[in-house]
């Protein structure tokens, strides 16, 4: 898992969403509507373990929860951290691994979110159940893990695969596309992210992200999940724009 990719989106990926502001207010919504459904109510302490530039933890933060936040890349972070500070917002953030929780304790959260397919950035199912047994750790008996991802049993596999993401346009008139494009390599994908800006005197700059994914099944996540100790693991398609997967520590076991 690289944080190169998203070091280099960072300040881009607002911009890949039609409306950002309008996304954090419906994930923030969403979602809070979803932790009060299980149990987890404003003030108790949620970890956003791939917070990105904040999408998720600034819409928990507008719902009076008390959000840890943590991503892989030290750019998007960073990120978070200047849209905290411009929304006059307060969480705690830092660089973390979602195989690793490393700067969390055991047994002290309420919920542990991960959310925009970042969990497929992990390439292998001993990463996976790696995530999956150290966000159990991190639970509070009686907590919950929530994910969202693709549904990649959905999608057809195609090389090469392009998805445009339409056109934004800047305040000083200048034009931003993105595009990617995926390559298959059996149950995995290349991914890359063109990203092209148009100044207003018409001169363009181009570059280019790269990543891969594990286009691993919503029935084997599921599975992991349960293998990780979860129970009541559920697919959710009524919450975001993607399928979420909830799961819960149980409240008579043990945090691992």
């Amino acid at each position: 898992m690289t944080s190169s990719f998203y070091d280099h989106l960072a300040p881009h990926y607002h911009l890949l969403y039609g409306d950002w502001e309008g996304a954090i207010r419906h994930q923030g919504q969403a979602l809070a509507a979803l932790l009060a459904e299980e149990g987890v109510q404003p003030g108790d302490p949620v970890l956003d373990a791939a917070c990105g530039i904040g999408t998720q933890t600034l819409g928990l933060l507008a719902h009076g929860h008390r959000v840890i936040a943590s991503d892989i890349s030290g750019a998007a972070v960073q990120r978070l951290q200047a849209e905290l500070r411009r929304r006059s917002l307060v969480a705690q953030t830092g660089v973390d691994d979602l195989r690793t929780l490393a700067r969390v304790a055991s047994a002290s959260m309420a919920a542990v979110l991960a959310c925009d397919n970042s969990v497929p950035h992990l390439l292998t199912d001993a990463d996976l159940l790696a995530c999956f047994r150290q966000a159990h750790r991190c639970l509070r008996p009686g907590g919950s893990l929530v994910i969202s991802v693709r549904d990649y049993a959905a999608i057809v596999r195609k090389t090469p695969d392009v998805h445009p993401y339409g056109m934004r346009r800047g305040a000083d008139g200048s034009r931003f596309i993105a595009v990617q494009v995926w390559e298959w390599d059996g149950d995995h994908y290349d991914l890359r992210m063109y990203l092209t800006t148009e100044a207003p005197d018409g001169s363009c700059t181009t570059s280019v992200a790269t990543s891969r994914y594990y286009a691993v099944s919503i029935e084997r996540l599921s599975a992991l999940m349960r293998e990780a100790g979860f129970a009541d693991v559920q697919r959710r398609d009524d919450v975001l724009f993607q399928p979420v997967l909830v799961g819960r520590a149980p409240r008579e076991g043990l945090a691992r």
